[in-house]
């Protein structure tokens, strides 16, 4: 239970930090066309794609997305794709915590194939031998 809550923190961030980027995108690819080096065009225009490399390759290591080479802004279905990865992670893992939770606070699991109950409980008596 504390390694899938943990977990869920973790893909919660994730997913937070993705959606950041994502919405950050377009912001630093117009920073980066804004740059100015000088009067010498030949230096601006290496910086400018530096520094949108800098952008893609942020958006790539956080969200898993790539820009096609010619294209300098995000589709929305980019957008999508690369904000529903981190969603789906920190939705099954608050699957798996609540699944967890269930199985913390039940006594008893009940199998439902062949309606038998296990205990999860530790027996209060011993068992007694029977004498000969």
């Amino acid at each position: 239970m504390i390694i899938s809550l943990l977990m869920l923190f973790s893909s919660g961030a994730l997913m937070f930090d993705s959606w950041q980027t994502v919405k950050g995108f377009e912001g630093c690819v117009d920073d980066a066309y804004e740059i100015e080096a000088g009067n010498t065009p030949e230096l601006s225009a290496i910086l400018t794609e530096l520094k949108f490399q800098d952008c893609k390759d942020s958006l790539y290591q956080v969200t898993g997305a790539q820009i096609p080479g010619g294209a300098e802004y995000l589709t929305m279905r980019q957008k999508t794709t690369a904000f529903l990865g981190p969603v789906s992670l920190f939705l099954g893992w608050a699957i798996v915590f609540l699944f967890a939770l269930f199985l913390f606070n039940s006594a008893t699991v009940v199998v439902p194939v062949e309606q038998i109950e296990i205990s999860l409980e530790k027996p209060k008596t011993k068992p007694k031998r029977k004498r000969k």
